[in-house]
C-alpha cells in the first residue's frame, strides 16, 4: 500500500546521469510504471502534488534533456510487444522496450526495423524523442519509422495520434523532447525481415571526402570513422541482400562466425577500451595509440541479421557531440572539423564518425526538410575537453548546422529557433498539451525559450 505522501509505482530515490557521467543528480525520487494505466495514475498523482515529472529512458544521452527536476519517471518496465500486423508490417511496442529486445522480437515476426542507429540498449521512446538516427540517404531515422503513438498528456489523458489522426500533436511528438506528452506505446512501420552485407576497408581519407555525395548517394547505408593525423578512413558499406546474388545471403561457416565475434570482442571493443584507459593517463601518447588502434580495424566482410550489422558495442564511456549540416556541405564542414581537430586535439582517442540520412517530416528533427550529413565527436569521459567542444560549435554553427537533441551543445532557444520553421507550432502544441508546466525542468525551459 502507498504511503500517504508516495506517488504510484513510486520506488526507492535512485541517482540520474548521463551515459558520460559529465551530469548527476543523486536520490532523484523515482516512479516505474510497469502497465499503461499506473502511467496515467503516475501523471495525474503528480500534477496534483505540483511536482514536475521528467520521462527517461535507459540514459543514453549527453546533455540535460532529461535531467529530472521533481520526478524521474522510469519507463524501463513498460516493455514488450502489443501487437503486430503482418499485412501492414506494423507492429506497436510499449514505450520502454529497448530497440535491441524490440528488433529481436521482430525477427521472431519475420519482420525488420528499416534503419537502426549504432547503439541498441536504447527505450524506443527516448530514441524517438531525439530523433536518433542511423546512416543511408534513403532510410529514415527512428522517429521516421514511426506511423502512430499513444500519449499520456499533463492531465492523465490517453491521446493518439498519427498522420491521420491528430496530425500536429503526431509531428510535434515524433521528435518530441519529452515534453509533448509521455509516450506510452509506438508503432512503427517495418519491413519484412532483411540481412546486411557489411563491407570494412580503409581508403585515403581525401579521396574519400571529395568523392563522398557519389559514395553516400550509391549505397544503401554507408559512414566512415577518422582519427586526427592520420591519412586513412575506414569505410562501411551496408548492403541490403536483396540486390546481392542468393549465396551472399548465408551468415557464412561456424568458423568464420567464432572469427568474427572474437574481432568484434578483442579488437573492436575489447582493444578500444583499453587504450582509453592508457590514454587517460598519458594523454601525450594519444596520437601513437591511435595508429594502433587504426591498424587493428582491419579490413573485413560479413554478412548478419539487418540489426546485428547495424549495432555497435560501446565499451568505452566517452563524451559525443553531433552535428546534422545540409549534405551538400558535409565535405567542406568535415574539411574545417579536420583542421581543428589536427590543431588542437591530435589525443581525440576515438574516431570522429561521418554518416548521412534523408529529409524528415517530423518537426524538430534535426533533419526536418533536408538530406543531412551526420558529424560526430567523442572523447574519452575521463579527458574530453569542453574548449574544443565549444570550437567544434562554432565550426558547425558557420555551416548551418542542428545538434542532435540527445548530445553535447551550449545552444539555446535564441540560436536553435530560426533553425526549425516549425518552431513555434512545436511550442503552441506543447503549451495546448502542458499548460502548467509538468514535463518542463530549468534545461528545457532555456532550450526552448520558455
Amino acid at each position: 500500500m502507498n504511503q500517504p505522501h508516495s506517488l504510484p509505482s513510486e520506488v526507492e530515490a535512485e541517482t540520474w546521469s548521463t551515459w558520460d557521467r559529465v551530469h548527476r543528480v543523486d536520490d532523484v525520487r523515482t516512479v516505474r510504471p510497469r502497465t499503461m494505466e499506473e502511467l496515467t495514475e503516475t501523471v495525474v498523482a503528480a500534477r496534483d502534488a505540483g511536482l514536475g515529472l521528467r520521462p527517461a529512458g535507459s540514459g543514453h544521452s549527453f546533455n540535460e534533456l532529461a535531467s529530472p527536476r521533481d520526478v524521474r519517471l522510469d519507463l524501463t518496465e513498460l516493455t514488450g510487444l502489443l501487437e503486430v500486423n503482418r499485412g501492414s508490417n506494423q507492429a506497436r511496442f510499449l514505450a520502454g522496450t529497448t530497440l535491441i529486445r524490440a528488433a529481436k522480437i521482430l525477427e521472431g515476426e519475420g519482420l525488420a526495423f528499416s534503419n537502426l542507429p549504432d547503439v541498441l540498449h536504447q527505450t524506443v521512446a527516448g530514441a524517438i524523442s531525439t530523433a536518433t538516427h542511423g546512416t543511408g540517404t534513403g532510410y529514415a531515422s527512428l522517429s521516421g519509422q514511426v506511423c502512430a503513438l499513444t500519449l499520456v498528456t499533463a492531465d492523465g489523458e490517453f491521446l493518439e495520434c498519427s498522420p491521420a489522426q491528430n496530425r500536429e500533436v503526431f509531428q510535434a511528438a515524433r521528435a518530441g523532447l519529452g515534453v509533448i506528452g509521455v509516450i506510452a506505446a509506438v508503432t512503427f512501420q517495418c519491413e519484412p525481415s532483411f540481412r546486411l552485407h557489411s563491407t570494412e576497408f580503409k581508403e585515403p581519407v581525401d579521396q574519400l571526402v571529395d568523392a563522398l555525395g557519389e559514395r553516400m548517394a550509391s549505397a544503401d547505408h554507408f559512414e566512415f570513422f577518422w582519427s586526427p593525423s592520420n591519412g586513412s578512413a575506414h569505410s562501411h558499406i551496408l548492403t541490403r541482400l536483396h540486390r546481392l546474388p542468393d549465396e551472399w545471403s548465408k551468415p557464412g561457416s561456424k568458423v568464420a562466425q567464432t572469427v568474427r565475434r572474437m574481432d568484434d570482442t578483442v579488437l573492436r571493443r575489447g582493444l578500444p577500451l583499453g587504450l582509453n584507459r592508457l590514454a587517460g593517463w598519458a594523454p601525450k601518447a594519444v596520437p601513437g595509440l591511435n595508429r594502433l588502434d587504426t591498424l587493428a580495424a582491419s579490413s573485413r566482410r560479413f554478412t548478419d541479421l539487418s540489426y546485428k550489422v547495424f549495432a555497435s558495442a560501446r565499451p568505452v564511456k566517452f563524451v559525443q557531440t553531433e552535428w546534422g549540416v545540409p549534405i551538400e556541405d558535409l565535405p567542406g564542414t568535415f574539411k574545417d572539423v579536420r583542421k581543428l581537430l589536427e590543431r588542437t586535439t591530435p589525443h581525440l582517442g576515438l574516431p570522429l564518425a561521418v554518416r548521412c540520412a534523408p529529409p524528415e517530416e517530423a518537426w524538430m528533427s534535426p533533419a526536418h526538410g533536408r538530406y543531412t550529413g551526420w558529424i560526430s565527436v567523442r572523447q574519452f569521459w575521463r579527458n574530453w575537453s569542453p574548449e574544443v567542444f565549444d570550437e567544434l560549435q562554432s565550426v558547425f554553427m558557420a555551416h548551418e548546422a542542428r545538434p542532435h537533441w540527445g548530445t553535447r551543445h551550449t545552444l539555446d532557444a535564441q540560436d536553435l529557433a530560426p533553425k526549425y520553421t516549425h518552431w513555434e507550432d512545436f511550442l503552441r502544441i506543447r503549451e495546448h498539451l502542458d499548460p502548467d508546466g509538468v514535463f518542463l525542468t530549468d534545461p528545457v525551459r532555456r532550450l526552448l525559450g520558455i
